[in-house]
């Protein structure tokens, strides 16, 4: 495999994608480059879906090595430890918007490693690890309806900033993560100095730009790396089992999930279920559980949205902009230094508060 590259010139530095020189095995790898931060990302899938299983087993990972920065992990005996904060953080921020665009019905064991081999102490991996993952599945045969692009965006002195420094960050009131496809946004997660919504707005647009510059990019990738994508089977509910269910459930399933209190609904919902099986079962007595719950969580699944989009009402009965029932206590327990009970309907929170003195405070080595 030869080693081909694309640049796209957002932010302070170009970010660049490369692939054919690392993990040549993989069924998709690249490595992102911007200043001299560089991620590897990986991508595999199995060709084959283990037996029994019910859900889509797709894995992303995230390391930070000290190498990565030319120190060593801190410690007695100077080894990896488990996952930072940060680490984990940058998983979920990859598996969300990549998760959505697999095949729906897709089960086979899927896994996006990233890697950290390059930190200049000025440019953040993060971003570098969500474009890679994006560009290692475009280039892969994996199913995947991508590609995507994210960017961090940043406001300074009132201007806009693309993947802003580490530095540049201090000055910013406005710390944006943004990711979308070529023309419509797909997720956002950031805070904000109490910035005016008008900017706020203005900031995706700004970051929807450069997104489509990432898309390009690696839409040129596919172009001069990319493998033709791979068959494989997806699980589906069947027509036939989803016409039993509807003549069982389809007039009643409104009325099991817009009971009020969530443990009347659950036993409405889990008796109109057992119908359903019972249904199908007297006519195909062979159909597995995973089947019967694909065919009631599609029924239940569409009630709920057409519940939501064409009547504006929820699960419990409420209107889209009604809030449950909330409720605040402070000195819940007598001796510990803090403690409170919040309540938004039948869901609660006990938060406890202990501080510690100053000399048992936690060093990282980070």
């Amino acid at each position: 495999m030869s080693i081909q590259n694309v640049t796209a010139n957002v932010g302070p530095s170009p970010l660049v994608i490369e692939t054919g020189k690392l993990a040549k095995l993989a069924d998709g790898a690249v490595t992102v480059q911007m200043g001299e931060t560089i991620v590897m990302v990986s991508a595999v899938s199995q060709t084959k879906i283990r037996e029994g299983q019910t859900w889509f087993p797709l894995s992303v990972e995230y390391k930070e090595r000290a190498s990565a920065a030319g120190t060593f992990p801190g410690g007695y005996f100077k080894r990896e430890g488990r996952p930072t904060e940060k680490e984990i953080l940058t998983c979920r921020m990859t598996d969300r918007p990549l998760r959505p665009l697999f095949p729906k019905g897709y089960l086979y064991d899927t896994q996006i490693i990233a890697l950290l081999l390059s930190a200049d102490q000025e440019n953040d991996a993060d971003v570098l690890a969500m474009n890679g993952a994006s560009a290692a599945l475009a280039i892969s045969d994996i199913p995947f309806a991508g590609p995507i692009g994210a960017v961090r965006v940043g406001r300074i002195d009132g201007e806009f900033v693309i993947n802003p420094t580490f530095e540049q960050r201090e000055d910013s009131d406005l710390d944006l993560i943004y990711v979308g496809n070529k023309t419509d946004v797909i997720m956002i997660e950031g805070a904000a100095d109490e910035i005016p919504d008008a900017e706020f707005k203005k900031s995706l647009h700004f970051a929807q730009a450069a997104v489509a510059q990432i898309v390009e990019a690696q839409e040129e990738l596919m172009k001069l790396a990319g493998k033709e994508k791979r068959d494989y089977k997806v699980t589906v509910a069947k027509e036939d089992l989803l016409e039993i269910g509807y003549a069982v459930a389809g007039d009643r399933i409104e009325d099991a999930i817009y009971a009020a209190s969530k443990v009347e609904r659950g036993k409405k919902v889990g008796a109109l279920r057992d119908e359903v099986e019972t249904a199908i079962k007297e006519k195909f007595p062979e159909t597995t559980e995973f089947e019967i719950e694909q065919v009631f969580e599609y029924i239940q699944k569409k009630a709920f949205r057409v519940s939501i989009m064409e009547k504006g009402v929820r699960a419990d009965g409420r209107k889209l902009r009604d809030l449950r029932t909330l409720y605040g206590e402070i000195g819940t327990l007598p001796r510990v230094h803090g403690s409170a009970i919040f309540s938004r309907g039948e869901t609660q929170a006990l938060g406890i508060c202990t501080l510690a003195p100053a000399d048992e405070k936690l060093y990282v080595d980070n």
